[in-house]
């Protein structure tokens, strides 16, 4: 049986494929990987951070600029340079210290010196003791067996300062046909499915799983409640195959 720890893939794509990892368009696979890309993919994640922005200047808090962020599932730092652009300090985790390499290289060539990038774990050690204005992690938490996911969910609502801001993207709900559902959990569970059905679609056999786990709604608005949010922005997203909601809220503000 195949073990549903994910890191061991996110290691992998971030030797070989790192870009890929992140956003899987043909572009960005190390073989087509050029500067046109790289702006594109840098742009994409500006275009994000600042549609989040400005939804949380229009719902939340007109003046909102964070003392410190925090980027969960950083990568190469796509969210984490515009985000650091915005706030005083950022702090990016990863499992893959060579996406964290990749990042600190990112970082250096934007010119920012207010960032620091550390392997991550479920309890988010690296930070432990600190606290947030902003915690982030957008099609990250997909990848994670939903198991360590809550506990990750639960650990950033807990370093998240009162007052607060979290933007956490959840995928709910898959579309695919159940035979493809099927194969889906036998790749997770038995290495050999998985290698074979990589050659069957024209891939090399070791390809790293890239895991798309469901969530329970239920589950992670019982976890944001309990962690005294009080006010929540949703929004939907199609990703064809998969839906999921972006949640963004605030957490309590102590009188």
């Amino acid at each position: 049986m195949a073990t549903t720890n994910s890191d061991k893939a996110w290691t992998a794509y971030g030797k070989k494929d790192p870009y890929y990892g992140v956003l899987t368009h043909a572009e960005y696979k190390d073989e087509n990987l050029t500067e046109e890309a790289l702006q594109r993919f840098f742009q994409s994640g500006e275009e994000y951070i600042a549609k989040l922005f400005s939804l949380i200047h229009k719902h939340f808090d007109e003046d909102f600029k964070p003392n410190k962020a925090l980027d969960f599932g950083c990568g190469t730092g796509r969210l984490s340079i515009p985000i650091a652009q915005r706030a005083d300090k950022l702090v990016g985790l990863d499992v893959s210290q060579d996406m964290l390499s990749e990042a600190t290289k990112n970082a250096e060539k934007f010119k920012l010196e207010n960032v620091e990038f550390k392997l991550s774990d479920d309890a988010l050690s690296q930070v432990k003791g600190q606290t947030f204005d902003l915690v982030n992690s957008y099609i990250v938490l997909q990848h994670i067996n939903v198991e360590r996911g809550m506990q990750i969910i639960a650990k950033m609502l807990e370093i998240l300062k009162p007052g607060g801001i979290g933007a956490l993207q959840i995928t709910y709900s898959s579309n695919k046909l159940k035979a493809n559902k099927i194969a889906t959990y036998l790749r997770y569970r038995i290495p050999l499915v998985h290698g074979i059905l990589n050659l069957l679609k024209g891939a090399p056999y070791s390809k790293p799983l890239m895991q798309m786990n469901l969530y329970d709604m239920n589950a992670v608005l019982h976890v944001l409640q309990q962690n005294e949010v009080e006010n929540t922005n949703l929004k939907f997203e199609d990703h064809g195959d998969f839906w999921s909601a972006n949640l963004v809220f605030q957490k309590k503000a102590r009188s």
